[in-house]
């Protein structure tokens, strides 16, 4: 059987001609090494199978390199594209990723916390569960939250606020006026940031929307979808995709077409928004840049917090309200 071996910091410096802390700052995105020189390395890193050797790192540091994420619940798409995205900062900085689930259950958050803090993780970043309060002052380790400008302690978020006045822009645009907003959970702060980003742009406008509280699941959407009246509407704005995709599935078998009938939009750009029919138009996360600055926080490399733009992605599920849907005569 054959056997690999890893190179060292070293061979890579030998190969380049610089020295090893330039190897060290660059596999590590610290220090002054430019972009091309950085990029260099990494390839020629990963052409020698170069792998950090984390236990040697924390005999000689005492710390175990490792960050600890801990997300609301791993099951919703959006938390393991969070996950990937925070690894790959992490990697670039030579530390591990140990992720925790709260499972929607503010005890077991704290249970989590408790426990990545006894492995020994250098430092913490919370995605917190719906109505609970991340206390930095209260948890040994640097910790960065991720969620809304509203947050008390929040380090890195998107700006929900403006991706919902996005869409609201949007719809208008469009000609919409009888709107339908699927809002989400009452006690997510995110969800309040981006329905009242809506809010804020349709009040301007003089429309009043009908708001709907629930889930922020498929399924919460797909009952919406089979309970709702909908010849009140020409537009439905939901506040996450999933809730977006389980309505649409459900007026589609009451016989409800979008756009044609009711254009709908949703929030996060999962990658079902893409591949549902139509192509769901939403709203996109920079999640690499919001994971980037949550790692750089704990990392020690800034102290400020700070709020990403969204972007808004058009596809097939808007449209200019038919003189059908302005009839009000959609499935009942």
């Amino acid at each position: 059987m054959s056997q690999t071996r890893t190179s060292s910091i070293r061979e890579i410096a030998i190969k380049l001609g610089v020295s090893t802390a330039t190897i060290s700052n660059a596999l590590r995105g610290t220090g002054r090494v430019s972009s091309a020189l950085a990029e260099q390395i990494r390839l020629e890193a990963d052409r020698l199978g170069y792998v950090p050797d984390h236990t040697a790192r924390a005999l000689r540091t005492g710390k175990s390199n490792t960050i600890g994420l801990l997300v609301p619940n791993i099951g919703q798409p959006l938390f393991p594209a969070f996950a990937q995205a925070i690894e790959r900062s992490a990697k670039r900085r030579g530390l591990a990723v140990l992720i925790g689930d709260s499972q929607g259950d503010p005890q077991q958050q704290e249970f989590e916390i408790r426990t990545m803090i006894t492995r020994g993780v250098d430092a913490l970043i919370v995605i917190p569960t719906r109505g609970t309060t991340i206390a930095p002052a209260d948890v040994p380790v640097p910790v960065a939250v991720i969620d809304s400008a509203a947050t008390t302690g929040n380090v890195a978020a998107s700006d929900h606020r403006e991706g919902g006045r996005l869409i609201a822009r949007h719809l208008l645009e469009l000609g919409h006026n009888r709107l339908l907003i699927l809002a989400g959970p009452e006690n997510s702060l995110v969800a309040r940031e981006r329905v009242e980003g809506m809010c804020d742009i349709f009040r301007q406008a003089g429309v009043k929307p009908a708001l709907r509280h629930s889930d922020a699941t498929f399924e919460a959407g797909s009952v919406l979808g089979r309970e709702l009246d909908l010849r009140h509407f020409t537009a439905c704005a939901a506040a996450y995709d999933a809730l977006a995709i389980g309505f649409a599935i459900a007026v589609k078998d009451r016989g409800c077409s979008i756009p044609e009938d009711m254009s709908l939009t949703g929030f996060d750009d999962l990658m079902w928004a893409q591949i549902v029919s139509p192509p769901l138009t939403t709203v996109r996360q920079d999640l690499e840049t919001v994971a980037n600055h949550a790692l750089a926080f704990v990392a020690g490399e800034t102290d400020t917090s700070r709020i990403f733009p969204t972007e808004l992605v058009l596809r097939q599920s808007t449209a200019h309200p038919s003189a059908f849907a302005k009839g009000g005569r959609h499935a009942e």
